[in-house]
């Protein structure tokens, strides 16, 4: 029986011991997964560096910018590299981009739509871009075509059909869609939001001046789509979650909203459990402000706030 027993914990010994060396080797092997990504990545981040000078230079000089990128698509191309022909599709559709935009701002319309149709499904910014160079063209057809390929929901979609309808002279509508987007806080924080804005005051004057133009929206890698409040968010999110009475109860935390939301100068953050849709359970609300950094309980029930100190010794 002491052989048997002494059997047994050789067995589980040399369970535990294949088991470390199995989970040993497959996290050597994820590491050596993240490493590889890190690389391509680097290599990435080292031609946008590229990209946004080429942007910069064509302030001054597109003509010359455009052939610099006819060059470096050659060697894309031909691009051996164990990391770098990883990335060689994003980097020749972001050069193809690029001249795109050149010859757009250049007026030359018809080749700036030879860079850009070279796919055969096109939605999105580039579709964007292909219904710009069309309302130039005085083609109201195919632009409207590509207005449509953009797709609903798609961050630009409102704001480019609004301008659709600017350029071919139909004021009520693009004002309509303008005050859409005024009205609608949820977007406030993207780039094109205080221009559509701009186009709804210029709209409602006695005698406005109508946009000819679709927006082109550029690939420049260091422009701001929206304006991004992601350091304060993470920021906040790392705070509330750090809290004990959150741990305790294994709550969830979301921002509830924001000041791109609620005109104020606080976020209002949410924790419970649940799903995040109007059922789920809220066990704390916060109200974190920013300047300086301060965070306050908010009993809903009572709209009353109260400093942390206050919130816990009232417990």
């Amino acid at each position: 029986m002491k052989n048997y027993f002494l059997i047994l914990i050789s067995l589980a010994i040399l369970s535990c011991k294949n088991s470390n060396n199995s989970y040993a080797k497959e996290e050597k092997a994820h590491m050596k997964l993240h490493e590889e990504m890190d690389k391509v990545d680097e290599e990435y981040r080292k031609f946008e560096n590229v990209l946004v000078n080429l942007y910069s230079e064509s302030e001054k000089n597109p003509g010359k910018v455009i052939v610099k990128a006819d060059s470096l698509l050659l060697i894309n191309k031909s691009e051996k590299g164990k990391y770098k022909s990883q990335i060689k599709s994003s980097v020749e559709n972001s050069l193809n981009s690029l001249k795109a935009e050149l010859f757009y701002r250049l007026g030359k319309y018809s080749e700036s739509i030879k860079e850009l149709e070279t796919y055969d499904y096109i939605s999105g910014d580039r579709a964007t871009k292909l219904a710009a160079n069309y309302i130039k063209l005085k083609d109201k057809t195919k632009a409207k075509s590509f207005i449509d390929k953009i797709g609903k929901g798609f961050y630009i979609y409102d704001y480019a059909l609004g301008n659709y309808y600017e350029s071919i002279g139909n004021k009520a509508e693009a004002l309509k869609i303008y005050d859409s987007i005024k009205q609608n806080k949820q977007i406030k924080h993207y780039a094109y939001y205080k221009l559509a804005v701009n186009r709804f005051e210029e709209l409602q004057k006695s005698n406005p001046k109508l946009l000819d133009e679709i927006y082109f929206p550029t690939g420049n890698p260091s422009f701001e789509i929206a304006d991004s409040d992601n350091k304060n968010r993470s920021k906040i999110m790392e705070t509330i979650i750090s809290f004990p009475e959150v741990k305790e109860k294994e709550c969830g935390v979301w921002i509830y909203e924001s000041p791109q939301t609620n005109d104020r100068d606080y976020y209002w953050i949410k924790a419970g459990k649940g799903n995040l849709d109007e059922s789920y359970k809220t066990d704390f609300n916060f109200f974190v402000y920013m300047n300086p950094f301060t965070v306050k309980y908010y009993d809903e029930k009572n709209n009353k706030t109260y400093s942390l100190e206050e919130w816990r010794n009232r417990k």
